[in-house]
């Protein structure tokens, strides 16, 4: 006894074509651009932040990367702020005003922890 189908030894019939719903049609002048949102820009600007800011933690000056990288933080936390949710992008994570507080207390730990730190 087999659980597999018996195999066929005559073509199967070529799928029909499937056109395409009305409703998931665009117009060449609907689609968006990148980013596609206001947001969009200020999250570009966070992540720019956020890698040239590790990148001078690898090369060794982490004090001034970590304050870049809580400068891009905090960036994020005021675009957050002045935006509506429709326009943040992928800024909006959660209610308008913990995503704001979330992110300033995170860009002022680091900020503090970068120069409080004895060193260097």
């Amino acid at each position: 006894m087999s659980v597999h189908p018996p195999l066929s030894t005559t073509p199967e019939a070529p799928a029909p074509a499937v056109a395409t719903p009305e409703h998931e049609k665009t117009d060449p002048q609907d689609v968006r651009g990148f980013p596609s949102t206001i947001g969009g820009f200020v999250y570009l600007g966070v992540l720019t932040a956020a890698i040239v800011g590790l990148g001078l933690v690898g090369f060794g000056h982490w004090r001034v990367g970590i304050i870049v990288l809580a400068a891009g933080v905090g960036a994020a936390s005021l675009g957050r702020a002045v935006l509506r949710t429709k326009d943040a992008g992928m800024l909006a994570v959660r209610n308008r005003w913990f995503d704001v507080a979330l992110l300033a207390l995170t860009a002022g730990a680091l900020w503090i922890l970068a120069v409080t730190v004895p060193g260097e």
